[in-house]
């Protein structure tokens, strides 16, 4: 009918549109929140086929960041950590176990750009997770080091991480995981290509 052709000719309305584009906004959590809302994934689907070339790869992956990013805010909630937010996380597995790293280290090691580890780090200095300190080779060096209360940190974030890792893992199975993974990690090659030698992880938060 007149919708079959629409769709194969890539035609749809534009409050096609506004739904998907409120979808993706709701389920993207650029304040580190994000409440869960149903969502019909045939719906979803039949959107994206309306036009020509489209993937739900970027969308798919928005929710899959928002969910385990509100996974690990409920989880950090649970053990009264409640003056952090998911990300912090992505620099303080780089930091357990005393290890202290300058801005560049930890903006190479996690795949974020400079200013963003200044930022989360200076809120986690402020917090009295972090401090800053002369590098004893180089004087012209800052580098970021734990606090005895950061360290204190290291088990919760192991236990998060692990709950993170049976929930998806009950989800999914072992191998499904394990393929997932793979492709999640192919597919960021496209578009951020990095050496095999770059760590890019572990990423409890996204």
């Amino acid at each position: 009918g007149i919708a079959q052709s629409q769709r194969q000719r890539g035609v749809f309305r534009k409050t096609d549109s506004t739904f998907f584009y409120q979808m993706f906004a709701n389920c993207s959590p650029p304040n580190e929140s994000c409440d869960s809302i149903p969502f019909d994934i045939e719906q979803i689907r039949e959107f994206t086929m309306r036009l020509p070339n489209q993937t739900m790869v970027p969308f798919l992956a928005g929710l899959l960041l928002a969910g385990t990013s509100a996974f690990v805010a409920e989880e950090m909630r649970k053990r009264g950590i409640d003056d952090l937010i998911p990300s912090h996380g992505n620099l303080l597995v780089h930091l357990f176990g005393g290890e202290a790293l300058t801005v560049t280290e930890l903006a190479q090691r996690t795949g974020r750009t400079k200013s963003t580890i200044s930022v989360l780090a200076g809120k986690l200095e402020k917090a009295g997770y972090l401090r800053r300190e002369l590098d004893p080779a180089d004087a012209r060096l800052l580098r970021l080091r734990l606090t005895e209360k950061g360290e204190a940190l290291e088990d919760a974030f192991a236990e998060i991480t692990a709950e993170m890792h049976r929930k998806i893992s009950e989800g999914l199975g072992e191998q499904e995981l394990a393929v997932l993974e793979a492709l999640l990690a192919k597919s960021a090659q496209i578009f951020n290509p990095q050496p095999d030698s770059v760590y890019r992880g572990p990423v409890a938060n996204a």
